[in-house]
């Protein structure tokens, strides 16, 4: 796949970087690779409908636009995991770990900071084109909510918001040139699995259960030992206590 961010278009006001990306998809507007920027997003979207809240000029919020993905719909979750590995590596960069909370979440130790949202156009059963929506928290410190946290909360420093996004895409292109489907993007997501191989509390259809998460199924769907047998759950069917 080849390279993004060569063309950044910056916003001061949108609903959702995501709409505004599907839109140009529709007229055929954009090329591979663009970047859409927001300096307010006042209808951010998370998973499954969920809201993204985000003070105006203090965090990332933006979308990348991919094209010839080529994915099967069952391969979709190398998107997230890639897109997730990406978000990673930039935090490391500036000397922070983070972990991935199953299944589109950032954390630092138990609080959020950035969330992910991957929508796809698909011709059949085949992922054509993504659009890999982004919230990172930046230079919030106010209105932050609940069990999240902001760079500038962790170091205690105001970070440009153009140096993050430049060495958050270059952390991108690394991932892009080593492919998608590779070994090491499955070892280093399960590296950085949130409570992996830890009993922790859940809750499901069935009510609280104490189980410990064992990996992500090639599906996406989280695998947890539940009561003695492995059970895999998908998006909205399992929800973290701890």
């Amino acid at each position: 796949m080849k390279q993004i961010g060569r063309k950044i278009t910056r916003l001061e006001s949108i609903d959702s970087t995501n709409n505004y990306t599907a839109n140009l998809i529709k007229n055929g507007d954009l090329v591979h690779g663009s970047v859409i920027l927001a300096v307010e997003q006042t209808n951010g979207r998370g998973q499954m409908g969920a809201e993204w809240h985000s003070m105006p000029g203090e965090n990332l919020t933006m979308s990348l636009f991919l094209d010839d993905v080529n994915l099967s719909v069952e391969d979709q979750y190398f998107l997230t995991r890639f897109t997730a590995l990406s978000i990673i590596d930039f935090l490391r960069k500036i000397g922070i770990h983070a972990q991935i909370k199953w299944p589109n979440d950032i954390y630092v130790g138990r609080n959020k900071i950035a969330g992910i949202l991957i929508e796809n156009v698909l011709s059949k059963s085949t992922i054509k084109k993504s659009i890999v929506g982004i919230g990172l928290n930046v230079n919030q410190e106010q209105k932050l909510c609940a069990n999240a946290t902001s760079l500038k909360v962790i170091t205690g420093s105001h970070h440009s918001l153009d140096e993050v996004l430049f060495s958050l895409i270059g952390c991108f292109n690394a991932r892009i040139s080593e492919g998608l489907k590779t070994n090491q993007m499955e070892f280093d997501y399960l590296d950085h699995l949130y409570l992996l191989n830890q009993e922790a509390t859940f809750s499901d259809k069935d009510g609280e259960f104490e189980g410990t998460i064992t990996g992500v199924h090639p599906s996406g769907k989280l695998c947890v030992l539940k009561n003695g047998y492995s059970v895999l759950f998908g998006l909205k069917e399992i929800v973290f206590k701890n």
